[in-house]
């Protein structure tokens, strides 16, 4: 599953991240009109680079899509206001993304990227009535007041100076809802309960509250094996539904939304 959200986190950024890039190579298509050959003449290199994996002592995971974005990380993880917010967010669930520079690989091997690179910090955490909340069954959940939060910083790092040149915050973003059994509420970015018990049998429904699309994409893992699931795009108050008939995890994430942390995990119980 890990593997999966990491391409698909990948391929968003690369996209994103790509016209920039193409700007500075000189390689965009009206400046080399009669010979441009988009899947020809370059490639992307994307090799995702996982730096750390989440533990139980600390839920952070970090990530690069290529080697040169994880080199900006690098540079950003020495910096003091770096430093200072990781601890300000410590005990929360911390995504870092390194999506920029996107790298591009001509036909004899040579590396065009920008000199700019992004990170992206985001700290994910939960209250059910008002206290921490890190996993509970639906049934004891159903009535009570849940609540999501998350805040996000965008680090820019100059790779030629070897130095971070601005970090900018976005203003905390919090979900609220009143929970209810075998429902998940998609909000900006988030999951609310991310993490949740069903019993066997159980139909689950994701419901998006957001004005924005999210799906569900994952790996339900059981005695059988693992089944790949995916429920395409759902637009604001639509929502999606599956069976779970046998015991197991699903840990599951909306692809246009990893960088930000938006993931869950459903636990089935016999």
């Amino acid at each position: 599953m890990k593997r999966e959200y990491l391409a698909l986190a990948g391929v968003v950024a690369i996209f994103v991240a790509g016209g920039t890039a193409l700007m500075q190579s000189g390689l965009l298509p009206e400046e080399h009109a009669q010979d441009f050959r988009s899947l020809e003449s370059i490639s992307l290199q994307s090799e995702i680079r996982v730096i750390q994996e989440p533990t139980k002592e600390d839920n952070t995971y970090i990530y690069a899509i290529n080697d040169v974005a994880k080199q900006a990380w690098e540079i950003a993880a020495g910096d003091e206001g770096v430093k200072e917010i990781l601890g300000s967010i410590k005990g929360t669930a911390v995504t870092i993304a390194a999506v920029q520079p996107t790298a591009f690989v001509s036909p004899d091997g040579k590396v065009t990227h920008s000199g700019q690179g992004q990170i992206i910090i985001t700290a994910n955490w939960q209250l059910v009535d008002g206290r921490r909340y890190s996993g509970a069954s639906f049934s004891s959940l159903d009535g009570r007041a849940g609540e999501s939060h998350q805040k996000i910083w965008s680090v820019i790092v100059d790779l030629d100076r070897q130095r971070v040149v601005s970090v900018m915050a976005e203003q905390e973003r919090v979900m609220r809802e009143t929970l209810a059994t075998n429902i998940v509420y998609g909000g900006m970015n988030m999951y609310l309960p991310d993490v949740a018990e069903a019993r066997q049998g159980s139909t689950v429904r994701w419901v998006n509250e957001s004005s924005v699309q999210h799906n569900v994409v994952g790996t339900y893992t059981t005695a059988s094996g693992e089944t790949k699931l995916d429920s395409g795009f759902f637009k604001s108050e639509q929502s999606w539904s599956h069976t779970f008939d046998e015991e197991g995890v699903f840990d599951y994430h909306c692809t246009i939304h990893s960088e930000e942390g938006m993931k869950g995990r459903l636990v089935i119980r016999g």
